[in-house]
């Protein structure tokens, strides 16, 4: 079972779609904007601080944002770029580019993709919350995402107000072949929908921009399969990850480093989904020697019938384990730290 768990970990498919980035900024706590957001006409507020905006007002704004953000990206305009961009995610696509041995931000824009043009996509609604000050503006169409044909999509855009103006923050997609009664809410511009499902709302509080990382001693990648739970993750008290419901990687910002490393992680049911199924964390230390191949060196992996806790971690990258990545290595293969013991496989009997 370890390794089979490890190995839809390690090939899952996961997508990181990049939406802006900018040079060194602050990090402090970002104050409210002097003058109230254009989309502070609410119609409906609701106890847990999400406003229906004016619709029209609410189009213009995020169509105008994020087509500022699409072209600073496909022209390279740096100046552009950073101030259209929120100031959390320029700093979080900057420690992944220098996580993975990057210059930043010149291979961000060597490596950046097209953006899909808001022409090709239906307006559905835009919600508003934390006083006005971020917006969550959600449109509909056929996505072709990897080698699967085009599928109808969600397309969700996360802005927040800063220093006076709305910047881009991410963007989301969402499948809908399988939900046809979702689509066709959608299609009729539902914007209960959009209230009952958190994948539409606007974020609560403005994102605080995460500490700049140094360049990494060891690349490192966290891969996360957890359906029907919610994790958030610490490691090294640097790189911090939210995984919801879902299988994802994600690049350990600050990577990891030989000898001791930490990892705290909280676990709870999320909010999407009610069964909680098997579920598996690794760690990876990644090869950056063609030919070589990626060692676990913590790990966290539990069946249906177990309960899953969170906890604090302190995992050890050996000399061994870095050794072993070659594939010519002869000696015992090291294991990783496991936060559950591995269940001992069952013996078919005959």
């Amino acid at each position: 079972m370890y390794l089979g768990v490890m190995r839809k970990l390690f090939t899952a498919a996961w997508i990181v779609y990049v939406v802006a980035v900018g040079m060194a900024v602050g990090q402090q706590q970002v104050p409210p904007p002097a003058n109230p957001p254009q989309t502070n006409e609410a119609l409906q507020v609701s106890p847990d601080g999400i406003a229906t905006p004016n619709q029209e007002k609410a189009r213009t704004l995020a169509e105008t944002t994020y087509n500022t953000w699409r072209l600073s990206v496909q022209r390279g305009d740096e100046t552009a770029w950073r101030s259209s961009t929120s100031l959390s995610r320029q700093m979080k696509v900057r420690n992944l580019i220098i996580s993975e041995r990057g210059t930043f931000p010149r291979d961000f824009f060597r490596s950046a993709q097209n953006a899909p043009q808001l022409e090709n996509f239906q307006f559905v609604g835009a919600l508003s919350g934390c006083s006005g000050r971020t917006m969550a503006a959600t449109y509909l169409g056929k996505m072709q995402l990897g080698d699967a044909g085009a599928k109808q999509n969600a397309f969700v855009l996360e802005f927040v107000h800063e220093n006076g103006k709305w910047r881009l923050d991410q963007t989301r997609f969402f499948d809908l072949s399988r939900l046809p009664g979702a689509l066709k809410r959608l299609q009729a511009r539902d914007l209960s929908l959009l209230r009952e499902q958190d994948g539409f709302h606007p974020y609560r509080s403005i994102p605080v921009p995460p500490p700049a990382c140094a360049k990494p001693e060891l690349i490192g990648k966290i891969f996360v399969d957890c359906p029907g739970r919610n994790i958030d993750v610490h490691i090294n008290g640097v790189s911090i990850h939210e995984f919801d419901d879902e299988r994802r990687a994600d690049t350990i910002s600050g990577g990891l480093r030989r000898g001791t490393n930490t990892i705290a992680y909280t676990i709870k049911p999320s909010a999407n989904e009610q069964d909680h199924p098997s579920m598996g964390i690794g760690v990876f230390v990644m090869p950056e020697t063609p030919g070589n191949r990626p060692v676990c060196v913590f790990d966290h992996i539990l069946d249906a019938t177990d309960e899953a806790r969170g906890g604090n971690f302190t995992f050890t990258v050996t000399n061994e384990h870095i050794a072993s990545m070659n594939p010519q290595y002869k000696g015992a293969a090291p294991q990783p730290l496991h936060a559950v013991p591995l269940k001992p496989k069952k013996e078919n009997k005959r």
